[in-house]
Formats: C-alpha cells, sequence, structure tokens
C-alpha cells in the first residue's frame, strides 16, 4: 500500500482568516483580492515547530500561523523533525531545547549553517551553563511566551 503525504502541517487556520475577514473581506470570497496574509509579518514565510509538549507546540503554531507563516510541525522529537525537512528547507525555526531528554542544539546549529533563522523556545531561558559555545548566540525566549516576544525574537529589528 503507497500512502501519499499531502501535508507536513498540524492544523490550519485558513477558515479562520476568512471568518475574521483579516483580508478586508469581512468573509466575503467575492473581493477576489489577495491572500489575507499577504501584509502580515511572517507571510511567505515556512517555519519549523519542534517541541514535545503537544499544547506548547500548538500554542506556537497558532501564533505563527495566525502571524501568515506556513508551519511545518510541531515536530515532537528530532527525528521527526529531520523527517518534516526532508521535503524542504524551512525559511525559521522554533525549537525547544529539552525534548524528553535529548538537546535540541546540534539541530540548531545545523539549521544556522544552512542559513535558517533560529530561535530557542525554552523554559532554560535564562541558564546561563546550559547555553555555552555557538548555540549561546542563538535567540531565546522563554516559556510560557507571548507572541509579541516570539515574532520579536525571530524577526528582530535590524
Amino acid at each position: 500500500m503507497i500512502v501519499e503525504k499531502t501535508s507536513h502541517r498540524t492544523f490550519t487556520m485558513k477558515v479562520l482568516w476568512w471568518l475574521s475577514g483579516i483580508d478586508g473581506s469581512s468573509g466575503d470570497t467575492t473581493g477576489g483580492g489577495e491572500s489575507p496574509r499577504g501584509g502580515l509579518p511572517l507571510a511567505g514565510k515556512t517555519v519549523l515547530v519542534v517541541e514535545d509538549e503537544f499544547f506548547v507546540g500548538l500554542e506556537i503554531a497558532q501564533t505563527l500561523e495566525s502571524a501568515g507563516a506556513e508551519i511545518v510541525g510541531p515536530a515532537r522529537t528530532l527525528e521527526e523533525a529531520a523527517e518534516l525537512m526532508s521535503d524542504g528547507t524551512p525559511d525559521m525555526a522554533v525549537l525547544d531545547v529539552d525534548l524528553d531528554g535529548l538537546y535540541s542544539f546540534d539541530l540548531a546549529l545545523d539549521l544556522q549553517r544552512r542559513g535558517i533563522r533560529v530561535v530557542f523556545a525554552t523554559a532554560h531561558a535564562d541558564d546561563g551553563n546550559l547555553f555555552r559555545g555557538q548555540v549561546a548566540a542563538i535567540p531565546r525566549i522563554g516559556k510560557p511566551t507571548t507572541p509579541r516576544a516570539l515574532l520579536r525574537a525571530l524577526l528582530p529589528l535590524s
């Protein structure tokens, strides 16, 4: 039996965008205009989410999707993250550090070497002993986080 993969997205919020009229259409499909995500800060970006806590991963993914991103994941393990990326490369990644006892540092450094913006969303954000060497330079935000903090970490002012 051959099973065809159609998407790596866990969920979609397209219906909510349409109902909310965020594109100015107030749910009216006759307007034709551009995608409701066009003017959002992460429009056109693909973001990998790696988080072993289901509801935390869902919240992060929903926040990013609300900002216009296409979501890959959330992946619960490093192996699942690698599998999800096998079909393409994300533009950005939000990684939990401690994935059930395994650290995502190698994945983060690999993604950075490939030119992908990486942010750690972790309960260990203030642990200076944990973040040493090259990973110390990777932006990190504490969990639980706010949508504003997450977006600021992904889209720093230049």
